[in-house]
């Protein structure tokens, strides 16, 4: 995570379970859709970035889905998969800078 600049959240937060994605309105206009496949790549949990770190291989179904979304304080988002994993807390900041990369 580039930058720790306050981000002020979106707007709205839907999950499109049909389309496998999560939608995010940001209040300068921006929507963006994220995949919840990139979402679950983009983990940023200590087990995630160990395991990149060290070069470990990460098997990743490319169906993954979310399968709850509960809001982390006023800070972001945590995501539930449906592998199972749960730990990685995504930051408003982390889930703009994403956003702008599918942009």
């Amino acid at each position: 995570m580039a930058n720790q600049i306050l981000i002020e959240p979106p707007k709205e937060v839907r999950l499109k379970r049909k389309l496998n994605e999560l939608e995010l309105s940001w209040p300068d206009g921006l929507t963006t859709r994220l995949s919840c496949l990139m979402l679950r790549k983009s983990c940023a949990c200590s087990h995630c970035v160990q395991a990149k770190r060290t070069g470990r291989l990460s098997l990743i179904d490319a169906d993954v889905k979310v399968e709850r979304v509960e809001l982390s304080g006023v800070s972001g988002l945590q995501f539930f998969f449906s592998d199972g994993h749960y730990r990685g807390l995504y930051p408003w900041a982390f889930l703009r800078e994403l956003s702008e990369q599918v942009s």
